[in-house]
């Protein structure tokens, strides 16, 4: 009887000991629990990420184009008369921003190569003559209320006139396009004017133009009280006035923009500013506006030596 009872109560010790039921929901409920915990921090981390790239994925984008793609070219000197050295001491502009205008869908913007029979026509509109046209590119936007044809021509050696790429859809300013501008008006200016130079939040696309590509401090002056009204300046200037474009956060309107010569030399307060061929999808606040990718090819195209003007009527 002895060893049956100790027979006995070695069996209960060992089905005590590893088949408790006890035992066993205690160890898998153990792994149970880390494997939540590790699956619950992954998507924390991942949930968080997502967080940050929707929050600052502009951030980011401009940190890195700037850090591996940095130093625009150097303002001309009629653009940094009287500029001073920045300091590490010197105050943040204190400047309200102009809004910045939409993003454009591309256009269709492959070379046609077909006669120019429309420039006569464009001409007419204009009020020009051939003759008045002194360069080799010409650029025609033809405005109906706050829409444009935008017309892009050049002159070959026997003077004849050829349409270089597809008539594009573009926009000019909110009030249409008017022979007189003032400052606060969205209104897109008529006349033929000057391209000067190109700049852009991206990088030069190829351009023959002098190029500045944006950099944090460039801002475009839009107080007729400063000495540098319509005009491009930087963080060495002198901040004597109260509003302007911060252009390096324009990422959607100046990815590329095209300078031209209204109201820049001389300035006159009276009359409007900002006025360039830019990126826009809808009416503008007084430029005149195509896709991205078509401005983009547009700059590949301009030369300088061909002295290209833009007529807008």
């Amino acid at each position: 009887m002895e060893y049956k009872n100790n027979k006995t109560s070695n069996r209960r010790r060992y089905k005590s000991r590893y088949h408790s039921p006890h035992n066993y929901k205690t160890k898998r409920g153990g792994s149970s629990n880390r494997a939540s915990i590790l699956i619950g921090v992954a998507t924390f981390l991942i949930l968080a990420s997502l967080v940050l790239v929707f929050t600052f994925g502009d951030k980011i984008y401009s940190f890195l184009d700037t850090t591996f793609h940095p130093s625009a070219l150097p303002l001309s000197e009629s653009e940094t008369m009287g500029v001073v050295l920045a300091t590490e001491e010197a105050a943040p502009p204190a400047v309200v921003s102009v809004p910045e205008e939409t993003e454009a869908a591309p256009q269709p913007t492959q070379a046609v190569g077909d006669q120019g029979d429309d420039i006569n026509r464009l001409l007419t509109a204009a009020n020009l003559k051939a003759e008045d046209l002194k360069g080799t590119q010409a650029i025609f936007v033809e405005s109906q209320g706050t829409s444009a044809k935008v017309y892009f021509y050049e002159k070959a050696a026997d003077g004849q006139w050829t349409r270089q790429f597809d008539i594009l859809d573009g926009f000019v300013g909110t009030g249409g396009t008017s022979d007189n501008v003032g400052p606060a008006d969205d209104t897109t200016p008529k006349g033929t004017f000057n391209i000067e130079y190109a700049m852009g939040t991206n990088m030069n696309p190829g351009t023959k133009l002098d190029y500045y590509q944006i950099q944090y401090g460039m801002n475009w002056v839009t107080d007729p009280a400063s000495v540098n009204y319509n005009r491009l300046v930087d963080a060495s200037s002198p901040v004597d006035y109260t509003s302007c474009q911060q252009l390096y956060e324009y990422t959607k309107s100046y990815p590329y923009a095209v300078v031209f010569d209204y109201n820049r030399d001389p300035v006159d307060t009276t009359k409007g500013c900002a006025r360039f061929l830019h990126v826009a999808s809808e009416p503008t606040y007084g430029g005149v506006g195509i896709s991205e990718n078509a401005l983009g090819i547009i700059l590949g195209w301009l030369d300088p030596a061909a002295t290209p003007t833009i007529t807008i009527f």
